[in-house]
């Protein structure tokens, strides 16, 4: 086991980096600029040449690119460094303890596992001068929540310089985005639209109902019709890899005080799209019932589905990669989402493939078998010096 990779991830899982979801008030903990830095250094260290994005405050982005040839094709290689909170945890969240050959701790699976390999992949790399083209490396903020991330770093006027290599204005032949995929590599998974509705009443004192319109009492029709809008949903056709589409409602909010009729009443809705499902079409099935009701909606995430074909070039490295570190490649779809629609988006072949059991992600206990971390850095620095030819043998 490289001791120097351990080490490397406990201090990621030590550097708290939590999501703070849509509040623009960052509470110790939260935001990622700490974790970027310390990544940051590690890559200026490594000889790369590295970038902060700042996506809001105290929230950046990490670029990077180890030079390579003049001419030729580069790779992408991208890792979130935010969490999800640590509420609910049964375990200290950010001592990144080893125990039973596993690092504990919040992220340590989802995502700073997929963070760490790349990381020491890329030095392992740059030092031995190994790579056959250019490496671009997109560590991303805001990837549990918004995706914000990732969109700015490809639309990012110095990272599409390097994505499109100025002497010779190529694309990245390839991308792989890190997540925890037990080090299958994922070629499909679902998308997500979530909504806020929001339906309204009148305060009044609540020893006097009457006088006020009750925004609680007013919503439930529209969740119990939501409830056979779910139903109805997971009954369509599943998609051969990802399953069926889904529909959740998650949160409801409503009211100030016990005694007080609730003037306002808001619940969270989250629809999983399959492959082939438009965010719009499922908006519009949602947003008749909210009309119907008399609440409004509004939309504040969106990712479409992802799907790409298993034998296109990234997968095929992936599976070159992962067989030649781990034996038989298993390719496969997952229901979460992840970043690879928005590379896939900007025209660049991607699959997404990292250490790390997808069930521990958000868990009370996350971890990462130090197995699969090892394996990880041996896959990644085996992409990262493939042979820079177009095509790459089944």
């Amino acid at each position: 086991m490289d001791s120097g990779l351990v080490a490397l991830l406990r201090e990621l899982v030590a550097t708290p980096s939590m999501n703070p979801y849509r509040s623009a008030e960052l509470a110790p903990g939260y935001g990622e600029a700490a974790v970027a830095e310390r990544v940051a250094a590690f890559l200026r260290e490594a000889g790369l040449s590295v970038e902060l994005q700042e996506i809001a405050p105290g929230r950046p982005n990490v670029l990077a690119r180890l030079d390579g040839p003049a001419g030729v094709p580069p790779l992408l290689f991208v890792a979130h460094l935010d969490t999800v909170p640590v509420d609910g945890m049964t375990i200290p969240p950010f001592e990144g303890g080893v125990r039973d050959g596993r690092l504990w701790g919040r992220g340590a699976c989802d995502n700073k596992g997929s963070l760490a390999a790349m990381l020491t992949a890329l030095r392992r790399v740059a030092a031995a001068r190994a790579n056959p083209c250019p490496i671009l490396f997109a560590g991303t903020a805001d990837e549990e929540s918004g995706y914000r991330g990732i969109r700015a770093a490809l639309r990012h006027s110095g990272f599409q310089s390097a994505i499109r290599d100025p002497r010779s204005a190529i694309a990245p032949r390839a991308a792989f985005v890190g997540e925890p995929t037990g080090l299958s590599i994922v070629v499909a998974h679902r998308g997500v639209v979530r909504w806020a509705i929001a339906q309204r009443g009148k305060s009044a004192h609540s020893a006097h109902p009457e006088q006020g319109v009750n925004a609680i009492y007013r919503m439930m029709p529209l969740v119990r019709d939501l409830e056979a809008l779910a139903a109805e949903i997971a009954r369509r056709p599943a998609h051969p890899l990802v399953g069926p589409p889904t529909l959740s409602v998650g949160t409801i909010r409503g009211g100030h005080s016990v005694n007080t009729v609730p003037d306002s009443c808001v619940i969270e809705v989250d629809r999983r799209l399959v492959p082939g499902e438009s965010p719009d079409a499922a908006e519009a099935e949602v947003r008749a019932l909210a009309e119907r009701h008399g609440a409004t909606l509004d939309r504040f995430f969106c990712a479409g589905a992802f799907e790409v074909p298993p034998d296109c070039l990234a997968a095929r490295m992936a599976k070159q990669a992962v067989g030649a570190v781990v034996g038989e490649p298993c390719v496969v779809g997952v229901a979460y989402a992840t970043e690879a629609p928005e590379v896939f988006g900007a025209g660049i072949p991607v699959v997404v493939v990292g250490p790390g059991d997808g069930s521990k992600a958000h868990s009370a206990d996350e971890f990462l078998d130090l197995d699969q971390l090892q394996a990880a850095e041996q896959v990644y620095e085996h992409l990262m010096t493939q042979p820079a030819g177009g095509s790459v043998a089944e």
